[in-house]
């Protein structure tokens, strides 16, 4: 990445890591596995954007291939509990859902592990084979979560019409939808960042740019979905509603 594209990398890693920490507290308190499995996944997000951050804010080339690796290492967990916490949420008692889970765990260890054996440390390598496991394993449950909250969004507009469903909840469903597609989007574009950095040996500017502007969207749907103002509540309630956003402790 070129020029001040490890800012928007640098603030996206705190704000993953700040929303990690909060909903461990909220977990330690509800007790739920569903907050403990999403807190976990924003927690290594969190840690591995800062990972891939530093090379770039210190700007020493010999950095650059171990913690990319490392940023890689650390992210790992995170697509597994991304799917893991569409199983608990969505199909708990769903064989296919189970499947999605090893699915995704095997593709991610073998991606990185493969990748590592022949030598592509930071997985820039469209050529190497092993890219692809990886791509597929950290695209597919992004996918999946976002599949499954439109469809129950879907469900949740019609309970609603029977006053059976929360504005908010509602909306949070089509927020983490959102997400979900997002990242997809994400994942395709880094596919354009890493062919165009084979063929110049350096990041565009376009990509880097582009990058930055989908993980602003990100952020912003994270927080929406999490920690809603005040004033985000009103609007989508349509009255002052301020409890079903999660709580600091």
């Amino acid at each position: 990445m070129s020029g001040g594209a490890w800012i928007g990398e640098f603030i996206a890693g705190a704000i993953y890591l700040i929303v990690g920490i909060r909903l461990a507290r909220f977990a330690s308190r509800t007790g739920e596995r569903p907050e403990r499995l999403l807190s976990g996944m924003f927690v290594f997000s969190g840690a591995s954007y800062l990972l891939y951050a530093v090379p770039l804010v210190i700007s020493i080339e010999a950095l650059w291939t171990p913690f990319n690796f490392a940023g890689r290492v650390t992210y790992l967990p995170a697509p597994i509990l991304i799917a893991l916490f569409t199983r608990e949420v969505f199909r708990r008692q769903s064989r296919f859902s189970t499947c999605m889970v090893y699915a995704t765990s095997v593709l991610l260890v073998v991606g990185v592990g493969g990748s590592a054996m022949v030598g592509d440390w930071e997985g820039f390598t469209l050529g190497n084979p092993f890219f692809w496991f990886e791509w597929v394993g950290y695209t597919l449950p992004f996918a999946w979560a976002g599949l499954e909250a439109f469809a129950q969004y879907r469900s949740s507009l019609r309970r609603q019409r029977l006053g059976l469903c929360d504005r908010i909840v509602c909306n949070r469903l089509l927020l983490w939808g959102c997400f979900g597609v997002v990242q997809v989007v994400l994942a395709f574009v880094l596919l354009e960042m890493y062919a165009d950095f084979e063929a110049n040996n350096s990041f565009s500017a376009f990509f880097d740019g582009l990058t930055g502007a989908l993980e602003i969207v990100t952020i912003a749907l994270v927080w929406l979905v999490f920690f809603p103002p005040h004033f985000y509540q009103k609007l989508i309630s349509g009255s002052d509603v301020s409890e079903s956003s999660v709580e600091e402790s």
